[in-house]
């Protein structure tokens, strides 16, 4: 592109085209900064979300573990009560 460009559209002749391009920097450097602190958020977010996970998971093994050792019980209650109650 030519350096020597002036711009011919008249609403813009007021602003040269280095004005323009640093405006438009400012703007994207602007949203650059909010989008940096939004990941910043969702990163530590993710990081509380995986934090729970961890915990939940935890709790789940343990209360599967204790639905399965009560499921013994049980047949080995109901196996007792058979032999109890015999043969009819």
């Amino acid at each position: 592109m030519n350096a020597d460009v002036t711009i011919s559209d008249d609403r813009f002749a007021f602003f040269t085209r280095e004005e323009l391009l640093e405006q438009q920097c400012m703007l994207l450097e602007n949203e650059l900064d909010v989008m940096s602190e939004e990941l910043a958020g969702s990163r530590e977010k993710i990081a509380t979300l995986v934090l729970m996970w961890s915990g939940v998971r935890s709790e789940l093994r343990r209360t599967e573990a204790e639905l399965n050792a009560m499921k013994y019980e049980l047949q080995t209650v109901k196996a007792l009560e058979a032999r109890q109650v015999g043969p009819a």
